[in-house]
């Protein structure tokens, strides 16, 4: 998991530094920051995956993304340090630190990364590169490479069987972002297993044939939380094709025929979709979630139901459980989180700051009180960000 993040001159990311926690709920006005947080880990994402430069180029260059109050600091850093716990084995946690230089030309390189691991009170240097040379090391000291090959490829970027770098490579490249647009989701898709949902959701019905398929118990456990939150469904189903294509059915009480998904509302396919990424098994979960409006198209009740599907998940999964990171506008979604969920931003200058209000003693005292509900306090603007 996460612990703490600082990210220096990305977009509207000035100067900011986070500590998280499992569920992490920002909050803010519009153009506070909220989506280049999550832009922020989308990149990191990215570079591990596609590389350093092709992150860039997918925001069209270094100059759209650095921030633009300070012409003369032209550098990106973004610094992560968090934790790994697997069974029987002590805990380890990594720190991870870029820092990207761009110039007037358009040309950039990575001044300074560095990857460093901990078990046990020792602390281990897994790379420490400028412009692309330095050392990569494994855990013993013995050196691997002094250079990732240019002074633009990022050590993330590279694949070395038996270093230990690769976890954190491994980990940020697995991270998933998911802003679900039902227009999408209605679509028929190739009848072929998945490993997730895509970020719009566009492979719903072959990703609920997967968890059908392979996974029937989390697929009732979807299906009875499903029909529990949506009066009236019976069934949902999504059966390979003569083309070898799926598309998603449901059965509802009163209709003699399923309805297919071109038909379904779009409240239904955005419930089912978040529903599914919360009742997933252990093996199909990320580490880290970053979802966007999750209150979009739905009903307040529904809102509920997802809430309490994940509030049992956090008992169910503990050791397992996903980190989670949303962004929303909804008091009734801030009203089922609890205090210490919350991330207040604010923008002040062109700068994004955040703050916790969970810091703030009288806060506390008024919903112990019971004197207001937390979403009336964000609301009113108690919460502060407005």
């Amino acid at each position: 998991m996460i612990k703490r993040l600082h990210v220096k001159n990305f977009l509207s990311l000035r100067d900011v530094e986070l500590e998280l926690t499992q569920r992490n709920v920002l909050v803010g006005p519009n153009m506070s920051g909220k989506s280049n947080l999550i832009e922020c880990l989308l990149f990191l994402t990215q570079v591990a995956i596609s590389g350093l430069n092709k992150a860039l180029l997918d925001r069209n260059g270094f100059a759209e993304v650095v921030w633009k109050g300070s012409p003369s600091d032209q550098r990106i850093g973004i610094s992560l340090f968090y934790e790994r716990h697997l069974p029987q084995e002590p805990p380890t946690s990594y720190e991870y630190e870029i820092s990207v230089l761009g110039s007037q030309a358009g040309f950039v390189s990575i001044e300074k990364e560095t990857i460093v691991a901990e078990k046990e009170g020792r602390r281990f240097t897994l790379a420490e590169l400028a412009d692309g040379r330095g050392s990569i090391k494994h855990l013993d000291g013995a050196q691997i490479s002094t250079s990732t090959g240019a002074p633009n490829v990022s050590a993330l970027e590279m694949s070395i069987p038996g270093w230990k770098g690769m976890e954190v490579k491994n980990f940020i490249a697995s991270w998933r972002f998911y802003k679900l647009v039902p227009d999408l989701m209605k679509s028929a898709n190739a009848a072929v297993e998945q490993k997730f949902l895509t970020k719009t959701g566009d492979n719903f019905s072959s990703w609920l044939m997967t968890l059908n398929t392979k996974y029937p118990e989390e697929f009732r456990r979807i299906k009875q939380v499903a029909s529990d939150a949506l009066p009236g469904l019976l069934e949902i189903l999504s059966p390979p094709t003569q083309f070898a294509t799926t598309y998603l059915l449901t059965k509802e009480k009163h209709l003699s025929s399923p309805v297919n998904i071109w038909r379904m509302a779009d409240g239904e396919l955005a419930f089912l979709g978040l529903l599914s990424l919360i009742l997933a098994p252990p093996q199909l979960s990320a580490p880290l979630y970053c979802i966007e409006e999750p209150e979009s198209h739905l009903h307040p009740r529904l809102m509920d139901g997802l809430v309490e599907a994940w509030s049992q998940a956090q008992v169910e999964w503990a050791a397992n459980l996903s980190q989670v990171i949303l962004t929303t506008h909804s008091p009734y979604v801030v009203d089922r989180m609890k205090l210490e969920d919350l991330v207040v931003l604010e923008r002040t200058g062109g700068e994004t700051r955040c703050t916790r209000p969970s810091s703030k003693a009288h806060l506390r005292e008024l919903l112990e009180k019971e004197e207001a509900g937390l979403g009336d306090l964000w609301y009113s603007g108690a919460l502060g960000g407005v």
